[in-house]
């Protein structure tokens, strides 16, 4: 498995996912417009109990690349941030 994502309707829905991840301690690695996977995306990433990386995100429209800039893979969160994980920096969704 590479990671697990809940897509939701808007961007003010990641916004509160955000928030109410945060207050419940979870550390959180926002990314707005970003390029994955052929689609423009605002998401929020966190860590799972089982050290498991999720997205909370929204597709905003359609990208002309598959992947993110030099640094980051599509569809994973940045090596460094929270959230990221080997396993999820292995792969494009």
């Amino acid at each position: 498995m590479d990671h697990l994502g809940v897509e939701v309707e808007t961007t003010d829905e990641v916004t509160a996912a955000t928030s109410r991840l945060a207050a419940e301690g979870l550390a959180t690695a926002t990314e707005e417009d970003t390029a994955c996977c052929y689609a423009v995306q605002d998401k929020v990433w966190v860590t799972g109990p089982g050290d498991e990386p999720w997205e909370v995100y929204v597709v905003k429209g359609d990208a002309d690349v598959l992947d993110t800039p030099v640094g980051s893979v599509c569809c994973a969160p940045a090596a460094g941030t929270a959230g990221a994980s080997p396993s999820a920096a292995s792969a494009c969704c």
